[in-house]
């Protein structure tokens, strides 16, 4: 993704930035996250319990680096208000990207490229390097790091068997400690993650994240449809994407007393689910 530097020098980052997007349906709003590359590098499965790192999805732990926060940026008043609190803390301004609508998925996967465009640059002034995104990660002395995410234990690997009988327990634990917020950006990436088994054809990944997804449910309000959510999102038509979508940006609208959104949200389901 190209950003654009709106404060700061795109040659010498500072290493730290206020990193912004725009929707075209909100004139008004900005959406904003902060982004921070790490001057020493990281490896965090040092601090992390192996029964934990299963469920921190793809953060490469061995050689963490750069990330934003929060993952999907939050929504500002204006853009003035952006701007002062990026001179009050000397951060770089950088806009990432012009959106239609509010479009979650889209909006984290920005997200993603923009903080792994803005590192580059860091990188290539300092003469480092970092490391963000997906795969399998070797830390120096460390364990390996799989795909999903997982540590195993003395080098070895657990039982699928030992891994399912207390998956849902460590769920219950972790969704009960996590903010509204935390929660509903978990629900974000395991839907990702079901429409990636669902479109694959991988009924039993399907299966387990679908499980994952009815745990964290119960846990969020009962107005937030989750039931509904995960039964369009384990389709593959379409329109049942469209619908997961619909039903996930309704629940962040939600979230954040946005009521006449998640109305308008609510009487754009119907339409879809009565045209279908």
């Amino acid at each position: 993704m190209d950003i654009t530097f709106e404060k700061g020098d795109p040659q010498h980052p500072k290493g730290h930035a206020l990193l912004y997007f725009r929707v075209s349906t909100e004139p008004d709003k900005v959406y904003a996250t902060y982004v921070v590359t790490l001057p020493v590098k990281s490896d965090l499965t040092k601090y992390v319990p192996p029964f934990l790192a299963s469920h921190l999805g793809s953060l490469p732990l061995s050689d963490f680096s750069a990330f934003a926060m929060p993952p999907v940026p939050e929504a500002l008043d204006s853009y003035e208000e952006l701007e002062r609190m990026s001179r009050m803390r000397d951060d770089d301004l950088v806009f990432g990207d012009s959106m239609f609508s509010y479009d979650l998925p889209r909006m984290m996967e920005a997200v993603t490229e923009a903080v792994q465009s803005y590192a580059e640059l860091y990188a290539n002034q300092s003469g480092g390097s970092v490391t963000i995104g997906t795969g399998t990660t070797e830390a120096e002395d460390g364990p390996v790091l799989e795909a999903s995410g997982s540590i195993p234990l003395s080098g070895q690997a657990p039982a699928n068997d030992e891994v399912l009988d207390s998956s849902y327990d460590v769920n219950e634990v972790l969704f009960g400690l996590m903010s509204e917020r935390d929660k509903l950006g978990e629900l974000s990436r395991l839907l990702g993650k079901l429409r990636f088994a669902v479109e694959g054809n991988d009924s039993n990944e399907a299966e387990e994240v679908s499980g994952e997804i009815s745990t964290l449910g119960r846990h969020l309000p009962e107005n937030f449809q989750v039931p509904s959510l995960l039964a369009v999102a384990r389709e593959t038509t379409q329109q049942a994407s469209r619908l997961a979508q619909l039903y996930l940006d309704r629940c962040f609208r939600l979230s954040d007393g946005d009521t006449n959104s998640a109305a308008d949200l609510d009487q754009q389901i119907q339409s879809i689910k009565e045209g279908g």
